[in-house]
């Protein structure tokens, strides 16, 4: 009783404390002017270009190999000094067709990422500057309905838990965002991290969950409740970025940034392998459409960090090619059964690049906290009334890294 009573008066004490605060003068937290912050281009910006279509000669990097992109970062292959970085326009997504010409020259066609276009898959954000802390939370909010129309393999305890962890910590990140006194701001962005957090842990161990269950039909459905927790995931670990670099802690953000890119890389990783196979040679087989036949090629290709598998594949899988076992996939067990109209791999390649797409974003938003030529809040503002106006997406080219 004694200590319920001295937390009461602590309790109260704070009270006391904050309202005098608020009520004394506001040196302490004076009232933010919005005309101060920046509109126009930084002046250590000035040799960044922006682009509303793809340069010719990046178009042609990308495609001899010369550039890669990551995410929402274009860089050198062979040294990896990053020439550009991509960011949304005002209304992206919400106008498809308005904002595919740009994208469309930058990712390669193929089953999974020609749903990018269309918006029919969850993705995250192309690039980390130009998105609001309320677009961040706005776009949890939607993924988490979405989520819990689809999910139905935890216990309700277990998803009631999540769903009021996450919601406490979004309506304290609104707060945090909405704050004109930096103390608050401060404290309060703290406490939402925690928050985050502990929402990610429990998405963490469901993606654990995804990755343990046996890969067959009876599971399928567990490609998309893992593309979907993946990004989920990853929204509130971006989230968790943003607000820290809202409040000029850059250096937790890039920590922040890190430790959830290895995190979702591994899971990544191991789950695409898991559901492609690891006998691949039935990829070779002709009831393989060609689209199926590349974007398993790619899909290889980030899993073995090259540009060029296929020599390499079929040194491997060629002793495998004529037999039953490898075709599993396409006949099911026993040779002379009819080929399988809906084979595995025709969901499992989609999500796949799906999830690796997600992964390069989260890795993109990395290269480009690391390679800020200004402070996060000028590199943030930069041409952003000028951006906002464009319906899609947008390249900011960096001049100087150009070479002949």
């Amino acid at each position: 009783m004694k200590k319920l009573l001295a937390l009461l008066c602590c309790a109260l004490i704070a009270v006391s404390s904050a309202s005098a605060q608020s009520n004394s003068s506001t040196e302490k937290c004076p009232p933010v002017d919005s005309s101060a912050a920046p509109e126009g281009p930084a002046s250590e910006l000035s040799d960044i270009a922006v682009h509303f279509e793809v340069p010719e000669f990046i178009e042609i990097g990308l495609k001899d190999g010369t550039l890669e992109r990551v995410g929402g970062v274009i860089r050198y292959s062979q040294d990896q000094q990053i020439l550009a970085w991509l960011r949304q326009g005002g209304q992206v997504g919400q106008l498809a067709e308005s904002s595919a010409s740009l994208l469309q020259r930058l990712i390669p066609e193929g089953v999974g990422m020609a749903q990018l276009i269309t918006g029919a898959l969850p993705f995250l954000n192309i690039g980390m500057a130009g998105y609001s802390i309320v677009e961040h939370i706005a776009g949890i909010r939607v993924h988490e309905a979405e989520l819990e129309r689809i999910y139905d393999r935890v216990s309700e305890e277990f998803q009631r838990d999540r769903e009021v962890e996450m919601l406490a910590a979004l309506n304290s990140a609104e707060n945090a965002f909405l704050a004109k006194c930096d103390e608050y701001k401060l404290a309060t962005v703290a406490q939402v991290n925690y928050e985050l957090e502990n929402a990610r842990a429990q998405l963490t161990r469901d993606l654990d969950e995804l990755l343990k269950a046996p890969v067959n039909k009876e599971n399928i459905a567990n490609i998309e409740l893992a593309s979907m927790y993946q990004i989920l995931a990853m929204k509130v670990c971006a989230m968790s970025t943003r607000l820290s670099l809202d409040i000029g802690e850059e250096a937790i953000a890039l920590n922040t940034l890190k430790k959830c890119v290895k995190e979702h890389t591994d899971f990544a990783e191991q789950f695409a392998r898991k559901w492609i196979g690891r006998r691949t040679a039935h990829y070779f087989h002709e009831s393989v459409s060609d689209e199926h036949f590349a974007s398993f090629l790619r899909i290889e290709g980030w899993l073995q960090g090259e540009r060029d598998v296929l020599a390499e594949l079929l040194q491997k899988n060629r002793k495998y090619f004529w037999q039953g076992e490898a075709l599993d996939p396409l006949i099911g067990p026993g040779i002379g059964r009819p080929i399988d109209e809906d084979p595995l791999y025709k969901t499992a390649l989609p999500f796949a690049e799906l999830l690796i797409e997600n992964v390069q974003r989260l890795t993109g938003y990395e290269l480009e906290l690391n390679s800020l030529l200004v402070p996060f809040s000028q590199w943030d503002a930069y041409e952003r009334a000028r951006i906002d106006r464009h319906i899609g997406y947008v390249m900011l080219l960096r001049a100087d890294a150009a070479r002949a």
